[in-house]
């Protein structure tokens, strides 16, 4: 991110009051709105995970970089909003020791300008990263993941939300836990999706 002033001439500017990246910085992210149906839910991707997004993500996870976090959605915020009216959100599970280390959720941080309420429905019980793990490792992911005790979901319309999805398996395990406790209707968004790996 460039993070220059922003220019106050521009219909996205006119449009948005609160842009917190230049049209430059924005058009690198390439937005594709991409819509796949995984485990009967409707699956949307909003953009490809190119260069320009795998290198702000790491910013934002692997370096603790914060500020970031609200870029990622900041020009699709009134589509965003407008769309999943009504929706609570339930984020893709991260392990607890890795967000105590960095201080935050990254997908938390990055959906809290949606100003949707949230569920930290989803857990993970053990420290395995998607990019260690083998397609077969992959396929099981549903053994380290778990619901929170109390989380109560029943009759809302839930939004499964994440960042980056690759191979499908962790939306795929997490849509599965979700329907067992009877939510109204279930959505998920993807910040992105890894081009030419199969579903993800």
């Amino acid at each position: 991110m460039c993070f220059e002033k922003i220019k106050e001439d521009t219909f996205h500017s006119l449009v948005h009051a609160d842009l917190c990246i230049c049209q430059k910085c924005q058009d690198q992210f390439v937005a594709i709105f991409e819509n796949k149906i995984i485990n009967d839910v409707k699956v949307c991707a909003l953009y490809d995970y190119n260069e320009f997004m795998q290198s702000n993500l790491y910013k934002l996870k692997g370096c603790g970089d914060i500020e970031l976090a609200p870029c990622f959605l900041n020009y699709h915020l009134p589509w965003l909003m407008a769309r999943y009216r009504g929706h609570i959100i339930v984020p893709a599970p991260s392990y607890a020791d890795r967000d105590a280390k960095r201080g935050f959720n990254q997908v938390e941080e990055i959906f809290r300008s949606s100003k949707l309420p949230l569920i930290k429905a989803i857990i993970k019980t053990e420290d395995r990263k998607q990019s260690d793990l083998s397609q077969d490792e992959r396929n099981k992911i549903k053994k380290i993941i778990a619901w929170k005790e109390q989380a109560d979901i029943s009759g809302k319309k839930v939004l499964l939300v994440d960042d980056v999805m690759t191979t499908g398996s962790t939306i795929r395990a997490c849509i599965d836990l979700i329907k067992h406790h009877h939510p109204k209707s279930l959505d998920v968004l993807v910040i992105s999706r890894v081009a030419n790996n199969g579903q993800r």
